[in-house]
C-alpha cells in the first residue's frame, strides 16, 4: 500500500515554504505528557470491574481488592510533600483508577471532599475514567457540584455497533450529554479495536453531529495486520476530506500529530509517557509502580514495582534495537507496559503496530499538507504554522518513498 493516493506533486508548496522566513519554532507537543510540572498519583482503588471489554488487558481483576480510604489519605499526604520538595513540580493530580473506579464512589467522595477542605497549599485535580454504565442520579448530582475538582472521563468506543462490540453494553444506557455538559473540555475516550476500525469513520461523524468532543486510540494487543493498516488509512482519509470540507469541526487526534522527527534516522526511543517519573500508581495495599500497567491487576506474579527497575528515565533502555534507523521510531509510540505485558521485555515492541502506525502517519501528513495548501490561497501563514507545514513537507518525503507492506512486512 503507497501513501498519498490521489495527491498532486508538491514541489511547488515546498518551494514556497522553503523561501519563507520562519522564527524559531516551538514545537506544540516534545512528549505526550501535558503537563510538566504536574505531579500525577494513581490510586488503584478497586480491581473490580462490571464489564469485559473485548481489548481489556486487566486480566487479574478481582472485585475483593479494594484499597481503604485510610491507605489512601497516607498515600495522598506522602505525594503532597512530594510535590511541596520536587523543585520539578507545582500541582498534583489524583487519578482514581480499577477497574471501574465508580465501584468505590464512597472512596472517591470521601476522598475529594477531605481535599477540598483541607488546607494542603498545592494546587490539585481529580481525575477518574470510567465506563459510564454504574453512575445514579445521585452521582451525578454530587459530581456537579464538585465538577470544579473533580473530573470524569467516560470511556465510549464511538457509534451503537462499536460500543456494543468493544464492550458488550447498549450505548444506550449511557447518559453521554451529562459527562459532556458537565466536563465540556473532556470529551470522551474512544478506543478503536481491530473488529471496531471499520466503524471509525461513523464513529466520529457521530460524535460530531452531536457536538462531543474525542480522542480516540488504537487498542492494543490486537492482532493488527496489514490488512488492517489499509482500512485505517482509508478511514482516515475519509475523515481528512470532512474536515477539509468542515473546518467548523476540530479535526480527530489522529490527524493532528505532529510529524517532527519523521523520516529522521533516530537510534534512541523518546519516552511518551511520565512512567515512573512523573507518575506513580498505587496499587490497593500501598505498594508503588512505575504506572499501572505494572501492577497486578495487569501483570499478575510477573508485576513489576517502582524499586524494582532503574530506568524510567534512561532511552538506552527504552529502545529497541530492532527498530533503531527506522524513519517512524519517535513517531511510533510505544506503551513500555504493553511491552512488558505481552513480551516480557520494557523495550521490545510490538511488530503488529507498524503498518498502522505508518497509515496514520500518511493520512495526517496528507491532511496537514492539504489544510495549509488551503490556507495558503487567501492569507499568510504565521510562524508556528511555517513550521508545523515544513514537518509536514519532510514527513512527505520519507512517507512517499515507502510502500508499507514491503516495508514493514507481517
Amino acid at each position: 500500500m503507497h501513501c498519498f493516493q490521489g495527491i498532486s506533486d508538491w514541489e511547488s508548496v515546498i518551494c514556497l515554504v522553503m523561501n519563507l522566513a520562519a522564527s524559531e519554532p516551538v514545537y506544540p507537543f516534545s512528549s505526550c505528557h501535558e503537563y510538566f510540572e504536574r505531579r500525577t498519583c494513581m490510586l488503584l482503588i478497586t480491581h473490580g470491574c462490571n464489564l469485559n471489554c473485548t481489548y481489556c488487558y486487566e486480566k487479574f481483576k478481582n472485585g475483593s481488592k479494594k484499597m481503604d480510604i485510610s491507605l489512601a489519605k497516607k498515600i495522598i499526604h506522602e505525594e503532597i510533600e512530594i510535590v511541596k520538595n520536587d523543585k520539578r513540580f507545582k500541582e498534583l493530580e489524583i487519578d482514581f483508577m480499577g477497574g471501574e473506579p465508580l465501584l468505590r464512589f464512597d472512596l472517591i467522595k470521601e476522598i475529594v471532599e477531605w481535599m477540598e477542605t483541607s488546607n494542603h497549599n498545592i494546587p490539585f485535580i481529580c481525575f477518574a475514567s470510567t465506563n459510564g454504565t454504574l453512575i445514579s442520579e445521585e452521582m451525578k448530582t454530587w459530581f456537579r457540584n464538585h465538577r470544579k475538582t473533580m473530573v470524569l472521563g467516560i470511556s465510549y468506543d464511538g457509534i451503537e455497533n462499536a460500543q456494543n462490540i468493544n464492550r458488550g453494553e447498549q450505548a444506550k444506557n449511557i447518559d453521554l450529554d451529562f459527562f459532556c455538559k458537565t466536563w465540556p473540555f473532556q470529551g470522551f475516550k474512544m478506543t478503536i479495536s481491530k473488529n471496531s476500525l471499520h466503524h471509525l469513520y461513523d464513529s466520529f461523524f457521530f460524535a460530531h453531529k452531536n457536538g462531543y468532543k474525542v480522542i480516540a486510540s488504537l487498542a492494543q494487543g490486537e492482532e493488527w495486520n496489514n490488512a488492517d493498516a489499509k482500512i485505517f488509512y482509508e478511514q482516515l482519509c475519509l475523515l481528512k476530506n470532512y474536515y477539509l470540507e468542515n473546518p467548523e469541526h476540530h479535526p480527530c487526534n489522529f490527524l493532528t500529530r505532529p510529524l517532527t522527527f519523521i523520516g529522521s534516522p533516530k537510534i534512541l526511543q523518546s519516552k511518551f509517557c511520565g512512567s515512573g517519573t512523573y507518575m506513580a500508581t498505587y496499587d490497593t495495599d500501598g505498594s508503588m509502580y512505575g504506572c499501572h500497567m505494572f501492577t497486578p491487576l495487569v501483570l499478575g506474579n510477573r508485576a513489576m514495582k517502582h524499586q524494582d527497575f532503574n530506568g524510567w528515565e534512561d532511552e538506552q533502555q527504552m529502545t529497541d534495537n530492532d527498530c533503531r534507523g527506522c524513519g517512524l521510531l519517535n513517531w511510533c509510540p510505544t506503551c513500555i507496559g504493553f511491552n512488558m505485558l505481552d513480551r516480557n521485555s520494557i523495550n521490545k515492541r510490538d511488530r503488529r503496530w507498524c503498518a498502522m502506525n505508518a497509515a496514520e502517519a500518511m493520512a495526517a501528513c496528507q491532511y496537514q499538507l492539504e489544510y495549509f495548501l488551503k490556507e495558503i490561497n487567501y492569507r499568510t501563514l504565521n510562524d508556528h504554522e511555517i513550521f508545523v507545514l515544513n514537518d509536514a513537507l519532510n514527513a512527505y518525503r520519507y512517507l512517499s518513498s515507502i510502500d508499507i507492506q514491503k516495508e514493514f512486512p507481517q
